[in-house]
């Protein structure tokens, strides 16, 4: 079993939480050091999901490379187009022509809302998300949790995304830095969590031991 969930995952976080961090900071929101953080993870997560999307590595829930990687991978490389953006005007107000120059990009990152809608009325319905085996240390002990909140968080994702056509606006602006925020912060530490749970879970299967913190 090949696990890039957890490197995918904290440079999601990252970049979610990049994103909306430029929108907290209007108008002056074209910062160039934001590009550079969104050069640093958005090559992993982009490198790393089209070789998950493309290889499905992950064969005990093979939905979930369809659930995951894919929408990772757009997200990867929306990433590095944001980032060549913001590097190129340097840190500068985004002014109402910079608005009109990125409405073209919120239609995509509308559809993104819409195809997070779609997974997360998924997780919902088919139970996508499984828990954690009993072999995984500290994510294993909990059982009934994980599907419902990836739901929740895929759905919260979705409102920014959703938003983001009226990006001109507070309201819409509102929105967009918060439900990113939660759910930004969320991939990036249940990754970082999942560092640890994965490891140990590799060495309990591995060596046969039974590691449960």
């Amino acid at each position: 079993m090949i696990l890039y969930n957890t490197l995918v995952g904290f440079c999601a976080g990252i970049v979610i939480l990049t994103v909306a961090d430029v929108i907290r900071r209007h108008p002056r929101a074209a910062l160039s050091g934001h590009g550079v953080v969104l050069v640093a993870v958005g090559a992993p997560l982009t490198v790393l999901s089209a070789v998950a999307a493309l290889s499905w590595p992950l064969t005990v829930n093979p939905p979930i490379n369809v659930a995951f990687f894919e929408p990772s991978l757009l997200l990867g490389v929306l990433a590095l187009v944001a980032a060549t953006a913001l590097l190129r005007q340097g840190d500068t107000e985004l002014d109402s022509a910079g608005y009109s120059r990125l409405r073209p990009l919120t239609w995509l990152v509308f559809a993104v809302g819409l195809m997070l809608v779609s997974i997360g009325s998924a997780i919902f319905s088919y139970g996508l998300v499984g828990d954690a085996p009993r072999a995984e240390p500290i994510t294993g002990r909990f059982q009934g949790w994980e599907n419902s909140t990836f739901g929740v968080v895929y759905f919260l994702a979705a409102a920014g995304c959703l938003a983001a056509p009226q990006i001109h606006t507070m309201t819409a602006r509102f929105v967009m830095r918060w439900s990113w925020t939660v759910s930004g912060a969320f991939f990036l530490l249940f990754s970082v969590l999942n560092y640890r749970t994965h490891i140990g879970m590799l060495v309990n299967v591995g060596t046969g031991s039974n590691h449960q913190w």
